[in-house]
């Protein structure tokens, strides 16, 4: 299997939306749109806002492997101020209308595994039908318990 990797230099928010639509027209990945676009739209705004406090002249480097079955995204920020992050389990009712917190959840929902190194947010995702189907089913269970 080929391996696919690639990396692209944001300043700002300006192209974001191209640069993930190339990025899931060159996976192919057009069966997982809705969550490469949810995860990488959140991550990006996280980055630009949190990393490089809304700046403009501060690159956001976003860079991408995948091997045939998961995807990692780095998305890395100029500044080293994303290590006291936490990304919640779970939201209260009081939580759901609140204008920001729901980021890094809504990824961690959406993605296999999120982590933070320093200024760089990790997010890995399998793009194989039938992991989904696992993941959906293992979701399912935790909802009715």
């Amino acid at each position: 299997m080929e391996i696919k990797r690639n990396e692209f230099i944001l300043l700002g928010l300006e192209k974001y939306k191209e640069i993930i639509d190339n990025i899931v027209t060159d996976l192919n990945a057009f069966n997982h749109y809705f969550d490469i676009r949810l995860i990488l739209t959140e991550a990006l705004t996280n980055v630009f806002k949190y990393g490089n406090k809304n700046r403009i002249d501060k690159p956001i480097y976003l860079r991408y492997i995948y091997n045939g079955t998961k995807v990692k995204f780095e998305l890395e920020s100029s500044e080293n101020i994303l290590k006291n992050v936490t990304i919640p389990d779970k939201l209260s009712d009081d939580d759901l209308l609140k204008e920001n917190g729901r980021g890094l959840f809504l990824m961690k929902c959406f993605a296999d595994k999120i982590n933070l190194k320093d200024n760089i947010l990790i997010i890995e995702k399998s793009l194989t039908e039938e992991f989904n189907l696992k993941m959906e089913d293992k979701n399912e269970s935790k909802s009715k318990n």
